[in-house]
């Protein structure tokens, strides 16, 4: 069992990492960030435990509401991520699941005195009965919760099987990522099925814990770069489909942005540029990611810095400081142009403009 808890504890470990790494680069949306936090917490939280000689009964409370919080919070981030229209059904899932938990730890540790003596460190109480005795109302609830969660389980991996084929210009970007947490989706399903092996043998049941703990872990620590600053539900959906018509014509987008060098206007907004082309700031929005697979901002921004380079090779600029050609392209200073240039060009501004001057 040392090996065990030696593994237990590189888990414990690499969740502080990825916990660190959610904190520093996870923008936005806040309730993604906060339900990715409480997976990762959580499983760190189960983990030290497992990792030390700390193992006390009442310790068993704290993982097995852990792995209430934990299955709560993997299915709030699939809904978030894939199925938002669903999150309604989703809460009041997550709040009796979560609640029935609570409810029957006080409830057995108030009537049932064997109740504490007979837990596992792998017992799940929404999941498994243990051959604990309590009461036909909790097992006849029980029994309605575990065919809720693995219905919409098995509902939302098979419109994922049906999307795969779907050009949606999100589901695109992560469709990898989706393959590991359909996998993760099928073992959660697989391995927590009441086969007798996982539940009498100790060593298999710690294992299939750290597995599915440590794929968890790499499925936040890999997600895809682009969930860290975006608001965006990957809803696979029809809504952003390229076959999809726009009510913009790319020629009216092109003139105004590029021909009119609308980007270099220091007040350039999503909001402002629909109103000038006539047409709803989503439907801009949703034009600027499939033409161009990238936010409005950045096509600002990316836009602004080749722009800058393009002028500085101008001698009509040559006299120019850097806070001048900035503003030049946009940017309110030459403080606000540095972190866009360095994103999509590479190094520093002045040293570009050095070369420049001494050709």
């Amino acid at each position: 069992m040392e090996v065990i808890k030696s593994l237990y504890f590189a888990v414990f470990f690499f969740s502080i990492i990825v916990c660190i790494d959610l904190y520093v680069k996870f923008k936005r949306p806040l309730l993604l960030k906060i339900y990715f936090t409480i997976l990762v917490l959580c499983i760190s939280f189960a983990s030290f435990v497992y990792s030390q000689d700390v193992h006390p009964t009442y310790y068993y409370y704290y993982i097995i509401l852990t792995k209430a919080l934990v299955a709560s919070a993997f299915l709030n981030i699939f809904s978030i991520l894939y199925f938002p229209k669903f999150k309604k059904f989703v809460y009041l899932l997550s709040f009796l699941l979560i609640g029935f938990t609570l409810f029957s730890l006080y409830y057995n540790f108030q009537f049932n005195p064997d109740y504490v003596n007979q837990l596992r460190g792998q017992t799940i109480v929404i999941v498994r009965d243990e051959g604990l005795n309590v009461p036909i109302l909790f097992k006849i609830i029980r029994v309605l919760l575990i065919g809720s969660f693995f219905m919409m389980m098995i509902y939302f991996l098979y419109m994922i099987t049906l999307k795969f084929s779907h050009n949606n210009i999100y589901f695109e970007k992560i469709k990898i990522w989706t393959i590991f947490v359909f996998g993760l989706s099928v073992s959660i399903l697989i391995l927590y099925l009441p086969i007798p092996i996982f539940k009498s043998n100790e060593l298999v049941g710690n294992s299939i814990s750290i597995y599915i703990y440590m794929y968890i872990l790499l499925l936040v620590f890999y997600r895809p770069t682009f969930l860290n600053r975006s608001a965006l539900k990957i809803s696979l959906g029809n809504n952003f489909n390229k076959e999809a018509d726009f009510s913009l014509s790319e020629l009216d987008f092109i003139n105004e942005f590029y021909t009119k060098l609308y980007f270099t206007n220091n007040e350039a907004s999503l909001d402002h540029l629909a109103k000038i082309l006539k047409i709803g700031s989503n439907d801009l929005y949703k034009f600027v990611y499939y033409k161009y697979s990238m936010t409005f901002n950045d096509l600002v921004n990316k836009n602004r810095v080749d722009y800058f380079i393009d002028i500085i090779h101008n001698p009509k600029y040559l006299n120019y400081t850097i806070d001048a050609l900035a503003k030049e392209v946009g940017f309110s200073s030459r403080q606000h142009l540095y972190k866009p240039f360095k994103k999509f060009h590479g190094g520093n501004p002045s040293d570009i403009v050095d070369a420049v001057a001494t050709k």
